[in-house]
């Protein structure tokens, strides 16, 4: 003991002593841990990729294929085998150890990324849109919220390459040396020569174990192995076992079907780096096979034509409004006119809801300010909370007996109050509480936002178009083909008669209209400061006024709840300001209001502590439930400010207050903490209200979409007699350039066969469009790259979409559905795939988009 001692101390000197043998003392002894480690990387990100589209194959082809799936894997970790051995002379040896330990490094990141990507949000990383990945602050720190996952799987993946060292590298040498052996028997068989005298000549360099290895197991006793005996011969079984193997999994690869699934299920994580972003050149729309029916009313069709005469416009070109000041000469002189859209249909002929129409004529309805609230992961069953919802139901179960305490009914039941008051819905927890007064207004119980990326849904809400096809916020960029509502009410501002007349103290609609945008965390993410006056904002606050406001005061300052910024309420003051500025100076108010509490990783503002709202369990994602919900009670107490800042400046009787969520979450469903790459419905189906104090409660049950709101908030305002007769022609003259229809009249969900289709551009973009419309039960995912399926549900049926048919081949889904559905459904996904290929491209033309 103390010899091995003595010459594990000599050794240690030397190389102490001697900084260049470092390498020939650690590079064989952890060359298989580096092998290891890089094997069950690349094993468990296939296997995650697998699972994780599970569902896009039958378990017959799983079964027949699945073993294709993994050879781009074997010939890598056959490649990283190779390198490990250490017959190199030593120049070589040094570039093969860097080569291996980076790639098993980078790998296992990549492995490890991808896992806990997977366990967030419920899809994979799709490494081809890290090219479009912003570098600012929030960006960086929006990615370092999925660290902790990260290094935990490599934490997790080292541990297991550990233990696991050296038997998954003698393992691979042993099948490798078989196979060595097999090809040497058959090479000498070919020849009519004595297997005997080849059978061991090829194994002779990656037998042996160099002096190094055994000089460091005797010093060290590190990752020791079993020595292969240079003369031992594999059995005949393992010969037959392994050539058996290999030649089954090559033949089944050669007769393998040309299919999308199988291509991408076999991709290696080992490749991810090498991905290449889209080319500028690619297709203009996505590829479809052949499907039976005439579309020729679709194709070859634009909506766009020749901008409609407004003879109230100013001379002088004005924000949102470029398409009116082009000549003929102009390369793009053509606006959007829903005239020539194929898709288009109106509801402008309807009258308005029955509940409605005697209110508004009355003349009650007063309209001063508008306020438009974009609520971040807002899911429609938490606005309020009910009792009878799915997340209820989730919250019951986790209980014992499924019964929920009374202190936790209890925080339910007042966690969303002020939404019961504002959608007139009570949430049935505790029946001691005392019933709310409805608010007043339009609750729309089936809305889907029309972009779950929150930057892109906020251009649909408050443009009333649909954000572009591309992934992240680049709209910014390229031409709105229609005016957002700063702009129009500017270009109100700017009618000559209006802007001639002095405003009426006594006369609201005199006054000129000014616009903000207002939020308490930052705008720096994804280019946001550069989309808000893109959309006409004249005014701004973000967590960057917040700070400075309180750089130079004495006292307590505001602590930001993390690194998006501060909590809500400290805009009260702000809000407060606005309005009482705006009636001194006797201008209408238009102020957009995003919230950010909600957004992971749901933190609380300073003071506050979490209460329970779900039993916890570790082996689930209550945690994060728990942690949602108890910002969503946050949000909720500040709409109720939000309310008490109108009643105390005394606008709360005429200001229109509309409230939408950004997109939904699932985190109910599969622990999703954003709606990035994740079609599940509870991501789309989102609250929105018009509320109004003189508006009699409403509730509509149709299908509908946030890119309605402009066109409902212009119509309210016509309606109620809220602006003045030049004003009141100008947005008669805009309302029907835009596709949505007014929620305010009845929906008009078909017409002469035509179906109202609606589209969400889903989160990051331009990787799956989702669609439905407006008459049928049915949705529809569409891949716009390659990597991600088809997938049908019927949310009639399967509410919470646990039967979804996926497959990524098209005419699969068909067979599917037309087996559980029925020809009808069938034909909906025919002409809806159809529908979307022409959306796709008239969406790019649409925003002069060139990709």
């Amino acid at each position: 003991m103390k010899l091995r001692v003595r010459q594990g101390c000599q050794e240690l000197l030397r190389i102490l002593l001697s900084p260049s043998q470092w390498f020939d003392v650690y590079w064989p002894a952890s060359r298989q841990y580096w092998f290891s480690l890089l094997f069950i990387s690349v094993i468990c990100a296939k296997a995650l990729r697998i699972y994780s589209h599970l569902n896009s194959l039958t378990l017959d082809r799983f079964l027949l294929w699945g073993s294709t799936f993994f050879l781009q894997d074997i010939f890598c970790i056959l490649i990283a085998q190779f390198l490990c051995q250490d017959f190199y002379s030593r120049g070589v040896r040094v570039f093969v150890a860097l080569v291996t330990i980076l790639a098993s490094l980078l790998i296992s990141c990549l492995a490890a990324a991808n896992i806990s990507f997977y366990t967030q949000t419920g899809a994979e990383v799709h490494w081809r849109q890290a090219h479009n990945f912003h570098r600012d602050a929030a960006s960086i720190k929006t990615l370092l919220t999925g660290l902790t996952g990260v290094v935990i799987c490599q934490i997790l993946f080292s541990a297991v390459a550990w233990i696991s060292t050296p038997h998954l590298y003698n393992f691979v040498r042993r099948g490798v040396w078989t196979l060595t052996s097999i090809a040497a028997l058959l090479w000498n068989w070919k020849r009519k020569v004595d297997p005997k005298t080849y059978s061991e000549v090829p194994l002779k360099d990656w037998d042996e174990e160099s002096n190094s290895d055994n000089e460091l197991e005797r010093t060290t006793g590190l990752f020791t192995s079993r020595k292969l005996s240079q003369k031992s011969s594999p059995s005949p079984l393992a010969c037959i076992l392994v050539a058996s193997a290999s030649v089954i999994v090559l033949l089944l690869r050669c007769l393998r079907p040309s299919d999308t699934a199988y291509t991408f299920l076999s991709q290696t994580v080992v490749m991810a780096p090498f991905e290449k972003p889209p080319s500028r050149s690619q297709r203009s729309s996505f590829d479809l096979p052949d499907l039976p029916g005439d579309y020729s009313w679709l194709y070859n069709h634009t909506a766009l034509a020749e901008p409609p005469k407004l003879d109230w416009l100013p001379e002088k070109e004005i924000g949102g409004f470029r398409d009116w000041y082009r000549g003929a000469n102009d390369k793009y002189p053509q606006h959007y006119d829903p005239t020539q859209n194929p898709l288009h249909i109106s509801n402008r002929h309807r009258d308005i809801l029955q509940p409605l129409r005697d209110t508004l004529k009355s003349g009650n309805v007063n309209i001063k300010h508008v306020f438009l609230l974009k609520l971040e992961s807002t899911r429609y069953d938490v606005f309020p909370l009910r009792k009878d919802s799915h997340v209820a139901d989730l919250i019951r179960e986790s209980y014992p007996h499924n019964q929920i305490p009374d202190d936790v009914e209890e925080r339910l039941a007042n966690l969303t109050r002020n939404a019961e008051m504002f959608t007139g819905t009570p949430s049935g927890f505790n029946s001691h509480n005392e019933p709310l007064q409805p608010y007043g207004g339009i609750s729309a119980t089936n809305a889907y936002t029309s972009g779950t990326f929150t930057l892109k849904s906020i251009i649909a809400s408050v443009c009333g178009i649909s954000p572009l096809v591309v992934d992240f916020n680049h709209e910014y960029l390229y031409h709105f083909y229609e005016p957002c509502m700063p702009q129009i009410l500017n270009a109100l501002n700017l009618i000559p008669a209006n802007s001639k007349q002095a405003a009426d103290p006594h006369d609201y609609t005199t006054w000129p209209w000014h616009s903000h945008f207002m939020q308490s965390i930052t705008d720096l993410y994804d280019n946001q400061n550069f989309l808000t006056p893109a959309m006409g904002f004249q005014d701004k606050v973000t967590a960057k006024n917040i700070t400075r406001k309180w750089k130079n005061k004495p006292g307590n300052r505001p602590e930001k709840f993390n690194f998006w910024g501060y909590p809500e309420n400290e805009l009260r003051g702000y809000f407060v300001e606005a309005i009482q500025k705006a009636e001194e100076d006797h201008e209408r108010i238009f102020l957009t209001h995003l919230t950010g509490l909600t957004h992971h990783p749901f933190d609380l503002p300073v003071g506050n502590e979490y209460e329970e709202m779900i039993s916890p369990n570790i082996f689930s994602h209550h945690g994060k439930i728990n942690r949602y919900l108890n910002t969503v009670g946050v949000v909720d107490k500040w709409l109720g400010e939000i309310r008490e800042v109108l009643e105390e400046t005394g606008v709360a009787n005429e200001t229109l207050v509309v409230m939408v969520g950004d997109h939904g979450l699932s985190v109910i469903e599969d622990g999703g903490v954003t709606a990035c790459d994740n079609p599940h419905v509870s991501n789309f189906h989102v609250p929105l209200v018009f509320s109004h104090p003189q508006l009699p409660p409403i509730q509509i049950n149709d299908r509908v979409t946030s890119m309605q709101i402009l066109p409902t908030i212009l119509d309210l305002l016509v309606e109620s007699a809220s602006l003045d007769d030049q004003s009141s022609q100008a947005i008669k003259d805009l309302l029907p350039l835009y596709e949505g229809q007014s929620m305010i009249r009845d929906i008009v969900s078909e017409k002469d066969g035509m179906l109202d289709w609606q589209f969400t551009v889903m989160n990051t973009g331009a990787t799956w469009l989702a669609l439905r419309s407006a008459s049928k039960p049915y949705r529809l995912v569409i891949p716009l790259v390659p990597e991600v399926e088809w997938r049908f549900t019927d949310v009639d049926t399967d509410p919470y979409e646990l039967h979804a048919l996926q497959s990524f081949n098209l005419l699969a889904v068909l067979k599917q559905v037309g087996e559980v559905h029925g020809e009808g459904a069938v034909q909906w996904i025919r002409d809806a795939a159809h529908v979307a290929q022409w959306w796709v491209a008239e969406n790019w033309r649409r925003y002069e988009f060139v990709p």
